[in-house]
């Protein structure tokens, strides 16, 4: 059977979604992988040196290549060039765009969706005003020129979605969104996470954490903000285009420390010495809070997404109801009185590990190809 794997773009970072295409990626060793921008520097040595067949995207400058929504005018082309010709199955691996190649009618498209493209759809309006062209925002003639060109390629969007032959989501809040934008059902399967170990006993945990891209819909700001009021100590772990602003805000604070993009050991080591992990966004799924519960440190979340079928309230972590300061102090007033169950916060993260997927996911797609090739008799 010959397959093919795609995905959106693997280009300047790496988080959750490219570690989950690189498990599937080692599913399926003798499959060809597509991308539409492919960092090779970056990239090759977690696809072990494997072809990548890329878009004309990718002849892009660099400057275009790392502001997605400069080559919004570009994506349609680019993803309906790409071909897949011979291919007996096809799987996509997307949260934008490649979830709406075209294939041949032979071919099985199977999509894992991490989510409907959220610039497309909900997000528009606050994805447009956060973002800059150099060190400046964008004004209302482009802002204008580009709602215009995403408007037709949310149609595209949907319409391109009628062509997928089976879907499955990486929750059951992203099984939700694609019933509502694009009204398919879905399969469900977890993405995988590394389980990390309970530190002993007397390890001491004395600050609160956040790991995370430090980009503005993190929503980071309000985390810092709660701790300026605050005597605890707070580490923030991470990089992105919002770090210089956020270093800005809390540099009068010495309980606030960030730390920069860390190590996965390092990143294990700060887990494990945590009181309380703490995430303040909405997520599809939300890895690194799943992450923190295999060592045994509890979340305190943002009421919402993903995070309502990975935390249970009281039990191991706590959630925030409203993105204000208050709403988030209330909760780590709460928290301080409270004691959790180490190991049960350590089991709960255990049903989201990276052997359960990999046991899973081969053997739902195999079942989905075969109900395909019935239907064809």
């Amino acid at each position: 059977m010959k397959t093919a794997l795609v995905y959106d773009w693997l280009n300047i970072k790496i988080g959750g979604g490219e570690q989950t295409f690189f498990e599937i990626a080692e599913q399926f060793p003798e499959a060809d992988i597509y991308c539409l921008v492919y960092n090779k520097k970056l990239f090759s040595k977690y696809l072990k040196n494997r072809k990548v067949i890329t878009s004309r995207l990718n002849k892009f400058p660099m400057f275009m290549k790392s502001r997605p929504y400069l080559l919004l005018p570009h994506i349609q082309k680019a993803v309906d060039k790409l071909d897949f010709d011979g291919y007996d199955l096809v799987i996509s691996v997307s949260s934008a765009w490649v979830k709406n190649i075209t294939v041949p009618e032979t071919t099985c498209h199977i999509s894992y969706c991490f989510s409907p493209a959220r610039m497309l759809w909900d997000s528009w309006p606050k994805y447009l005003d956060t973002q800059k062209l150099g060190p400046f925002k964008l004004g209302p003639i482009s802002q204008f020129i580009i709602t215009r060109r995403v408007s037709k390629l949310r149609l595209w969007d949907f319409y391109q979605s009628e062509n997928v032959d089976q879907f499955i989501a990486i929750s059951h809040y992203i099984a939700d969104r694609i019933q509502k934008y694009y009204h398919r059902k879905s399969a469900l399967v977890y993405p995988p996470v590394k389980i990390f170990n309970i530190p002993k006993m007397n390890t001491p945990r004395d600050y609160f954490l956040c790991v995370s891209t430090l980009s503005h819909y993190k929503n980071i700001e309000l985390v810092i903000r709660t701790f300026i009021k605050r005597k605890e100590k707070l580490i923030i772990a991470g990089d992105g285009p919002d770090r210089e602003r956020l270093e800005k805000i809390a540099q009068n604070y010495s309980n606030i420390e960030f730390v920069g993009r860390v190590s996965d050991e390092n990143k294990i080591q700060l887990l494990q010495g945590a009181k309380a992990f703490i995430f303040p966004g909405l997520e599809d799924f939300g890895i690194a809070p799943v992450e923190a519960l295999s060592t045994g440190t509890p979340v305190i979340a943002l009421y919402g997404g993903g995070l309502l079928e990975t935390v249970q309230d009281g039990k191991t972590g706590l959630f925030f109801t409203r993105e204000t300061v208050t709403s988030l102090n209330e909760s780590i007033d709460k928290f301080n009185q409270l004691s959790f169950d180490r190991r049960l916060l350590h089991q709960t993260a255990e049903k989201f590990s990276q052997d359960k997927f990999n046991a899973e996911f081969p053997k739902l797609i195999s079942k989905m190809y075969k109900d395909y090739e019935n239907e064809k008799k």
